[in-house]
């Protein structure tokens, strides 16, 4: 029984992280409508990409602390 809340509780934490990260980013992509990520993704545009990579790893660290 423990196990099976342990799994549930991970599952949970899966999907908030999952959309916390997602809404984050198109609440980001609407507040930069001058910027198109994904164009400039696909241009090799680095800047962008260690920007969003930066935004991401600090949106884990802040679900990981809140799902705890």
């Amino acid at each position: 029984m423990d196990l099976q809340n342990y799994l549930l509780s991970i599952l949970i934490s899966l999907v908030v992280g999952l959309v916390g990260f997602v809404l984050a980013y198109k609440i980001f992509d609407w507040l930069t409508p001058g910027v198109q990520f994904a164009d400039q993704l696909k241009a090799d545009n680095r800047s962008v990409a260690i920007f969003l990579a930066g935004l991401f790893i600090g949106l884990g660290i802040l679900l990981g602390s809140a799902v705890k």
